[in-house]
């Protein structure tokens, strides 16, 4: 799937630079759940002030809010693919094997 993504119009620098931490399951802290979290307030609280819907946005606070209480707080919020996969009644596995990341 995320080479199918990272080959497509959909995909980014960030989809390209996380694909190996994807696959491999390795989630070495490059941006915590509560730093996410705090960015998502800020976008929140200003949307609220200016009137603008963020359902999306919401339902991702709650789903970074629940990896923070269920303890993630001290590895990557990439662990949200655990959170989701956990609710989906699979569980994931590394699969070890190198994956370029497409930048260099």
């Amino acid at each position: 799937f995320l080479d199918f993504l990272n080959k497509s119009v959909m995909g980014s620098m960030f989809t390209r630079y996380k694909t190996p931490a994807l696959v491999n399951l390795d989630f070495t802290v490059t941006f915590t759940p509560e730093l996410l979290r705090k960015d998502l307030d800020l976008g929140l609280a200003a949307a609220k002030e200016l009137g603008v819907p963020m359902p999306l946005a919401s339902i991702t606070r709650d789903m970074v809010q629940t990896l923070i209480g269920h303890g993630y707080t001290d590895q990557d919020f990439a662990t949200l693919l655990l959170l989701g996969a956990k609710a989906s009644g699979m569980t994931l596995e590394p699969e070890n094997v190198p994956v370029s990341d497409g930048l260099s």
